[in-house]
């Protein structure tokens, strides 16, 4: 498998070749550029278009990277290491509960593999809530719903 493959972001972005994607920009950044490249207002038929395509590679980009089953050690590791937890927990139930204290931005979680940053974690819900309003990057439920593993970190927003 490629490289082209692998980037289901690199992918979506792709099919706008007039706009210059920066694979290590954060994903809802590289989004509004497309958005205000194009012109494009809030909502309209073309940018409604282009939201569900890129929430598509979002979901697909993490479950290439992680997968969706919620009840695989190895995965759920990987995650609690990636969250930043500190001894990682060696059971299923123990990494859940662990994963459970924190809230995570899922956009965050799937830029973290293309831009090297940290995975930003909080323990209050209403300051998750904040950031992740203030910077449009509220994953859409549906999508993480066909996830088991999006839904396990999905966290309510509104």
């Amino acid at each position: 498998m490629n490289d082209n493959d692998r980037d289901k972001l690199g992918r979506f972005f792709a099919v706008y070749c007039q706009f210059n994607y920066d694979p290590q920009e954060p994903s809802a950044t590289a989004y509004s550029r497309l958005v205000a490249f194009y012109g494009w207002k809030t909502d309209s038929k073309k940018e409604r278009k282009a939201r569900k395509g890129f929430q598509k590679a979002l979901a697909d980009q993490f479950e290439q990277l992680y997968g969706h089953d919620d009840n695989k050690l190895d995965v759920l590791q990987i995650l609690c290491g990636k969250i930043g937890i500190s001894p990682v927990p060696n059971t299923i139930t123990s990494c859940k509960k662990a994963i459970q204290k924190y809230h995570v931005n899922i956009y965050d979680f799937i830029d973290s593999e293309r831009t090297g940053e940290p995975v930003r974690k909080f323990t209050n819900l209403r300051k998750f809530q904040a950031y992740t309003e203030d910077n449009g990057k509220v994953f859409p439920k549906k999508k993480a719903k066909s996830n088991a593993l999006l839904r396990f970190l999905l966290r309510p927003v509104f």
